[in-house]
C-alpha cells in the first residue's frame, strides 16, 4: 500500500491552494494599512509631479486639487488584492493575470478622476502594492510547490514514477483518496522457494537481506520505470498495478512489459551472481521469480484507519494476481497472466496458454497463459507451432480425451520452448482425472489448485 503518512494520501498535497493565500492576505494588510496612513507619503510627489507637467499633458483641463482619496485607494487595493487572492485556487496563473489587469485599470482609474473630477487619486502606490503582492503570490506559490513535491516525494518516492508525483503536484485531484472503481492491472511478484532460501542462510541473515535487495531493487525498478504504482512489499517480493492513481489506457501492456523486464532483470542478476561465493566459501544459489498479473474493476482509494492512511486498490484483480503468482511455479515461464490481461495486450506479446483453473465448485474458470516473448517471437513459426500444439492438448483436456492429450503432449516436450515442468504437471492432472472423472459438464478447470 503506497503509505501516505499520518493522513489521507491527497490531504498533504490538497493544502497547497489552500496555504498560499495566508502570506498575500498578510501583505495585503500591511500594503492597506500604509496606504491608509500615508506612510509611504507617495501623494506629495504624485501632486508635485502634476504641477511640473499636468499642463502640458492634459492640456485645457483645470489642475487637480490635492484632495486624496485614502479610504477609497485602500478599499480599492483591498478588493482588487482580495479578488486576486481568490484566483489562487485556479493557479498563479489567473492570479497573476488578475494583477496585471489590476493595475493598469488602476493607473486608468487614477487619470480618470484627474481628468474629470480634478480628484488625486494616488494610482501609483496602489498598482506599486498590487505589483508587490503579484510577486508575494509567486513566492508562495512556487514554496507551496516545492513543499508539496517534497511531500510527494517522501511519501511516494518509491511507489510512483517522478513523471506521475509531476503531474499529481501540478493537478491533487487525480489523486482522489474518496475511492473509485478503475479498471486496473494488478502484478504480484514472488521469489519462488523462499523458506527453503532462507533456511541456507540462517547462520548469515545479512547476506540473505543483501540477496533479496540486490534481485528486488531492479525488480521494481521495472515496475516504476513502465508507469506502475508500487502497492506493498513482502519479505519474497513486491504488488504494483497500473492504471490508478493517474488514467493509463495501455494498462495491461504496460504492466506485461515491466513482467516481461523482471524476468530479464532476475536472468542478469542469476549471470552477476554465477560464480560468486558466501562467506563460508559455498556458491550463491540460483533465484527464481514467478509474476502473476490478472486485470478487471477495482476500487482505488485511500485505506486504512486509526490515523494511517494509504493509496492502494482492492478487488478480484488483486486476490487473482496473489493467486496466479502462487500457482506460477508449477508452469516453468516467470510470467503467468489472467485471460482478461491477455486479452488486453495481446498484439504486444508471444501468450501461451498453459491451464484452466478454479477456486471452488460454484467459481467461473479462469484461462492463464505465460508471457513466452514479444511480437517477432509470436510470428515465429517455431512458436505457432507450439501455440497449435497447446491448443490441441487443451481442446483434447476439455473434453476428457485423456489418451490423446497424453500422445499430443509427448510430441510437443520435442518442440523448441515446452516446458518439461508444465507437461509433468498435466500427466499428473490426467492421471487425478482418470481416477476421478470431473463428469459430463465439466468446465475444463481443474480446481483442487486455487483453495
Amino acid at each position: 500500500m503506497v503509505n501516505a503518512g499520518s493522513n489521507t494520501a491527497g490531504a498533504m498535497i490538497w493544502a497547497k491552494p489552500m496555504g498560499t493565500a495566508t502570506a498575500p492576505l498578510v501583505f495585503l494588510g500591511f500594503a492597506a494599512f500604509l496606504i491608509l496612513f500615508n506612510v509611504l507619503d507617495m501623494e506629495s510627489a504624485l501632486a508635485g509631479w502634476l504641477a511640473t507637467h499636468y499642463a502640458a499633458a492634459a492640456p485645457g483641463h483645470p489642475m487637480p486639487r490635492p484632495l486624496p482619496l485614502r479610504l477609497a485607494e485602500t478599499a480599492w487595493l483591498l478588493l482588487l488584492g482580495g479578488a486576486a487572492i481568490r484566483l489562487l485556487r485556479f493557479g498563479m496563473v489567473w492570479a497573476g493575470l488578475a494583477v496585471a489587469a489590476d493595475i493598469g485599470l488602476t493607473a486608468w482609474t487614477g487619470w480618470a478622476l484627474v481628468l474629470r473630477f480634478s480628484r488625486l487619486f494616488d494610482a501609483a502606490s496602489v498598482s506599486l502594492a498590487l505589483a508587490l503582492l503579484g510577486l508575494v503570490m509567486a513566492a508562495t506559490w512556487a514554496l507551496s510547490l516545492w513543499l508539496a513535491r517534497l511531500s510527494l516525494r517522501l511519501a511516494f518516492a518509491d511507489s510512483l514514477p517522478p513523471a506521475s508525483i509531476e503531474r499529481i503536484v501540478r493537478t491533487p485531484s487525480l489523486l482522489k483518496a474518496d475511492g473509485e472503481v478503475r479498471d486496473c492491472t494488478y502484478l504480484v511478484c514472488g521469489v519462488r522457494g523462499l523458506a527453503g532460501l532462507g533456511a541456507a542462510f540462517r547462520d548469515d541473515p545479512a547476506a540473505f537481506t543483501r540477496l533479496m535487495q540486490r534481485l528486488l531493487s531492479p525488480l521494481m525498478d521495472q515496475a516504476l520505470a513502465h508507469g506502475g504504482t508500487i502497492d506493498r512489499l513482502t519479505a519474497d517480493g513486491f504488488a504494483a498495478f497500473w492504471n490508478a492513481p493517474l488514467d493509463d489506457p495501455a494498462h495491461a501492456t504496460h504492466a506485461c512489459e515491466a513482467a516481461s523486464g523482471m524476468a530479464a532483470m532476475a536472468a542478469r542478476v542469476n549471470d552477476a551472481l554465477a560464480g560468486q561465493t558466501r562467506a563460508d566459501g559455498s556458491a550463491l544459489p540460483a533465484l527464481e521469480i514467478g509474476v502473476g498479473l490478472a486485470t478487471g474493476p477495482v476500487i482505488a482509494g485511500a485505506f486504512g484507519g486509526q490515523g494511517r492512511m494509504g493509496y492502494s486498490v482492492n478487488g478480484e484483480a488483486v486476490t487473482l494476481a496473489t493467486r496466479i503468482q502462487a500457482l506460477s511455479h508449477q508452469y516453468g515461464p516467470a510470467v503467468i497472466v489472467s485471460h482478461a490481461t491477455r486479452e488486453a495486450a495481446e498484439r504486444s506479446f508471444a501468450f501461451l496458454e498453459v491451464d484452466t483453473v478454479a477456486a471452488g465448485a460454484d467459481e467461473p474458470p479462469v484461462t492463464l497463459h505465460a508471457i513466452l516473448g514479444n511480437p517477432v517471437l509470436k510470428a515465429s513459426p517455431k512458436f505457432r507451432a507450439l501455440a497449435t500444439f497447446h491448443d490441441h492438448i487443451f481442446q483434447a483436456l476439455r473434453k476428457q480425451q485423456w489418451r490423446q492429450a497424453r500422445a499430443l503432449i509427448e510430441q510437443c516436450r520435442k518442440l523448441s520452448g515446452a516446458s518439461p515442468r508444465l507437461y509433468d504437471l498435466h500427466l499428473g492432472r490426467i492421471g487425478y482425472f482418470e481416477r476421478n472423472p470431473p463428469g459430463e459438464n465439466w468446465d475444463g478447470a481443474f480446481r483442487p489448485i486455487l483453495k
